[in-house]
């Protein structure tokens, strides 16, 4: 799972902000912003709605749980990528890429599969 802090980082970068601007938004010192990114404090629920408002994120999807997915092939290594049906962990063309190319080799593999049934039937029936 996407930890809360790890989507902090990437909302903060996403927006070109520093942990120092980010905290100057939020009226806190750096340090106590760095402690959420880093998972070592969760933020007030005051400061949960100032951190949506500041990223322009629903709350909800702020602290939803997304679970971590790792694809990788020859081209493309992407990691924790987070909730599909969002724009911000989605638009990697390099994601979009990777998965075409899976998607080609999972047809190829299942054309080869079933030429091995068609003979494995043909077999049988003689």
């Amino acid at each position: 799972m996407v930890s809360l802090g790890t989507k902090l980082t990437r909302l903060r970068k996403k927006k070109g902000y520093t942990q120092q601007e980010v905290a100057d938004l939020l009226k806190i010192s750096q340090p106590a912003y760095h402690k959420w990114e880093t998972d070592l404090a969760k933020p007030a629920i005051e400061n949960l709605l100032k951190l949506s408002e500041v990223y322009e994120i629903d709350l909800n999807e702020l602290l939803e749980e997304v679970p971590t997915f790792n694809i990788t092939n020859n081209d493309c290594s992407i990691q924790n990528i987070g909730n599909p049906n969002s724009n911000f962990y989605a638009e990697s063309p390099e994601l979009i890429n990777g998965i075409l190319k899976n998607q080609d080799a999972i047809t190829s593999l299942l054309n080869a599969q079933n030429k091995l049934i068609e003979t494995l039937i043909d077999k049988i029936n003689k």
